[in-house]
């Protein structure tokens, strides 16, 4: 049996980076995409709340790996409430928003969570 996998992108960028370092970030983040493409196994989720909402929006550079991934059946699952925050709502380019209770069942059903 396959396991549920669920990785969590809380920030904008793959780790912490200072914002001299906010392009490397991002940079790491669009490699681990790729990375995540080559796997004979996918997540069966990403999900992206605070900062991490920025990652789906028209303009991030990691909008097409994104894509590729949702492509190849990765639900991409958007909090509604932090694009509202960040006065988002009308740039998502990919995925699906959903509510708070969306990501938490998401989670809540996982076999293992991966937090970036």
């Amino acid at each position: 049996m396959e396991r549920k996998v669920v990785v969590l992108v809380r920030q904008a960028g793959l780790g912490r980076t200072q914002p001299p370092d906010h392009e490397f970030g991002l940079g790491m983040f669009d490699r681990f995409l790729h990375a995540v493409e080559g796997q004979a196994t996918r997540p069966r989720a990403i999900c992206f709340y605070t900062e991490g909402v920025k990652l789906v929006c028209a303009g991030s550079p990691v909008v097409a790996g994104l894509q590729l991934l949702a492509g190849m059946g990765v639900r991409l699952a958007v909090c509604g409430t932090c694009l509202a925050y960040f006065g988002l709502s009308d740039r998502v380019a990919v995925g699906e928003v959903v509510g708070m209770n969306d990501i938490v069942g998401l989670l809540m059903e996982a076999d293992h969570v991966i937090t970036v």
